[in-house]
């Protein structure tokens, strides 16, 4: 077996090409890799974690039989996405079918919100805009609750973004879009959050007692949309 089939640090093409050549510990490393994010983004569309990981299941098993097809021009994370959005699609009208919708594995999501928080906070070189200070304070309870409340297309490249690091281009060919039409998602998604956000930032600032040494906080977070939409480039996977 070539050692670096199951190095954590060889590229997806690599990796690929390993398993192809029927290396099951290449694609073992495969899911390593990838299976972390895909499960936090499916228990953020799907809500309950049993649901989530039957989808992420599903989804590399797809992969696995699937992968001689896979086409080593376009991005292997790319192609893996896509087919965990599909994998998520079908799991929700199944259970939209047979069940009345399930309560939210809190804990989970929670830790889905936080990493979207985290990926947020990174963009800004450092400095904490009113935006992420309210998506930060709204991670561990409600900001799974907004993401929901979104239209699937503006929820889902959100997901995409953050929680799978996709650049615009992959978040469009994960989504069947044009590049515009992926910013115009992620952008669009992101101002409703901030709306809803600071509704509620305001509410609670309307209740609290004005401490006269200290300056009224801007909500008024467009510019700080514009900066998150925008955010860090990224040079695609390791293929």
């Amino acid at each position: 077996m070539n050692s670096s089939s199951s190095d954590p640090s060889s590229s997806d093409g690599v990796l690929i090409a390993a398993a192809l050549a029927g290396e099951e510990a290449a694609f073992a490393t495969l899911v390593t890799r990838y299976q972390a994010a895909l499960l936090k983004a499916a228990v953020s569309r799907l809500r309950r974690r049993e649901l989530a990981e039957e989808a992420v299941q599903e989804a590399f098993l797809c992969a696995h039989r699937w992968l001689a097809s896979y086409d080593s021009r376009f991005s292997f994370r790319t192609w893996l996405w896509t087919i965990l959005l599909n994998q998520c699609s079908r799991q929700a009208k199944r259970e939209a079918r047979h069940s009345s919708p399930g309560v939210a594995d809190a804990a989970n999501v929670t830790d889905s919100a936080q990493s979207a928080v985290a990926h947020v906070a990174a963009t800004s070189a450092g400095q904490r805009s009113p935006l992420e200070q309210l998506v930060a304070r709204e991670a561990s309870e409600n900001l799974h609750e907004l993401l929901a409340q979104l239209p699937d297309n503006q929820a889902d490249a959100l997901r995409l973004r953050f929680f799978g690091g996709l650049t615009f281009p992959e978040i469009a060919s994960a989504m069947g879009c044009s590049e515009p039409g992926a910013k115009n998602r992620v952008r669009t998604g992101l101002l409703k959050l901030t709306q809803w956000l600071t509704k509620t930032e305001q509410r609670s600032l309307s209740s609290m007692p004005m401490d006269q040494n200290t300056a009224p906080v801007n909500l008024d977070s467009s510019s700080d949309v514009r900066l998150v939409a925008s955010g860090p480039s990224h040079d695609g996977d390791r293929s």
